[in-house]
């Protein structure tokens, strides 16, 4: 609509309020049918204005794209990103605060955990001690008892707290593998440490699992298994913690998440793990390492998230550009349609015209003439003087696909005789 009448000058407002539509509208389908809309009624409009309606459809079209569909799918190109950007900046603030909640559970359940776990190991060497009375023993039962409830209650707490995906790359406790069993042995645990081998060179996320395996053993022992003896065995590619049968293991079974953390702490690292009851009544627990530095890092979660949202932004950017792409094929086709149908219609080739002459009779001239004419006289810029009484028909020029221009051919007969023909341009 912007062709006719000298509108031109709309198209800037016209294109400002597309990209403002594209910047704020959340509805793809109401954009498709605002589109639509717009362009059959420019459509209409063309085809009760013009005798020959085809280049005024092509100028519709191309008016219609880029005014209103390319400022349209720059503004929603603009506002996908935006929320693309704002979506990760929300991803990221999560993940934030779920690794400060996984750090404050780890910190709890290092610092807590292994105590409450050598609290429960005295108690239970005060119980077995000769030297001590019935009221005694059965009060370091009861102590016994509420560490084990107290490392349960922990657990869950730190179930609630913390995240398996954040906490996987958190440091365990800042201690080696040595010092570990060390403390252990003095808090009165039954440990020997082995070493099999050089000493391993790992790399920091296979260090901090193999501490993590050794820490997480020696507390179960203490925890389920007290007066046991344990026995840790470190070699280059694997660590095994065996702890002996006991006669009167601790009445806990645990929830067994302890294993299920572990297991998932050396799948990371790039090993695996195995934990079970020995044929002796003992349990061991089996981690296989990888020798040397890890090739590579598991996928963390928040690149994952940040991937969703990449991807959810680029199929919604496709959807959008799918609608001037698909609009414009339609069209496209639409119109060669109604070209060929116009110019087999109504198309007169230039070699015919010019075989025309001025005194053919009518009969003769038809033989060369398209089937119809287009139609009434359509509006030209300038129209040549017409013989008296003669009656004119008018012809579009070209009978190609590729002949879509605006010039018409007039013909005009008086007493069925041809007494001028011209070539008249559309205004």
């Amino acid at each position: 609509m912007l062709m006719f009448d000298g509108g031109g000058w709309l198209s800037l407002p016209m294109a400002a309020l597309a990209w403002l539509a594209g910047r704020q509208m959340a509805s793809l389908a109401l954009a498709v049918w605002v589109f639509a809309a717009v362009t059959s009624t420019g459509l209409a409009l063309a085809f009760w204005r013009s005798s020959d309606p085809v280049p005024e459809w092509l100028s519709v079209a191309f008016v219609e794209f880029t005014v209103s569909v390319l400022p349209w799918w720059f503004g929603r190109f603009q506002r996908l990103h935006a929320e693309q950007r704002e979506r990760e900046r929300g991803i990221v603030a999560e993940q934030a605060r779920l690794r400060e909640r996984a750090r404050i559970a780890q910190d709890m359940h290092d610092s807590l955990g292994h105590e409450l776990a050598l609290l429960a190991l005295h108690s239970g060497a005060l119980e077995l001690a000769a030297d001590v009375t019935d009221e005694q023993r059965q009060t370091a039962a009861e102590l016994r008892a509420s560490a084990v409830r107290a490392t349960n209650r922990l657990h869950e707490i730190v179930q609630v707290l913390g995240s398996a995906d954040a906490a996987t790359d958190l440091r365990p406790a800042d201690e080696s593998i040595d010092d570990l069993v060390r403390r252990a042995t003095a808090a009165g645990l039954r440990v020997r440490l082995r070493h099999s081998g050089p000493v391993p060179v790992w790399s920091p996320m296979v260090s901090q699992a193999a501490h993590r395996v050794v820490q997480e053993s020696l507390t179960n022992a203490a925890r389920h298994a007290p007066g046991a003896s344990v026995t840790v065995t470190l070699a280059r590619t694997r660590i095994e913690v065996v702890n002996d049968a006991v006669a009167q293991p601790a009445a806990s079974t645990g929830s067994g998440q302890g294993l299920i953390g572990l297991d998932e702490r050396v799948r990371l690292a790039g090993g695996s793990l195995i934990a079970g009851v020995r044929p002796d009544g003992g349990w061991a627990v089996t981690a296989v390492l990888p020798d040397g530095v890890l090739a590579g890092a598991p996928p963390q979660r928040p690149a994952f998230e940040l991937g969703v949202s990449r991807r959810q932004t680029r199929r919604r950017l496709l959807q959008a550009a799918a609608l001037p792409l698909g609009g414009g094929l339609t069209l496209i086709a639409a119109l060669i349609v109604v070209q060929a149908f116009s110019v087999a219609r109504s198309g007169l080739a230039d070699d015919r015209y010019g075989k025309l002459r001025p005194g053919q009779p009518r009969a003769d001239v038809e033989r060369l003439l398209p089937p119809h004419d287009i139609g009434r006289a359509p509006k030209v810029i300038a129209t040549p003087p017409r013989p008296a009484g003669a009656n004119c028909v008018y012809y579009q020029v070209g009978d190609s696909l590729l002949d879509v221009g605006s010039d018409v051919y007039e013909l005009c007969f008086a007493d069925d005789v041809l007494v001028s023909k011209d070539r008249l341009e559309r205004a």
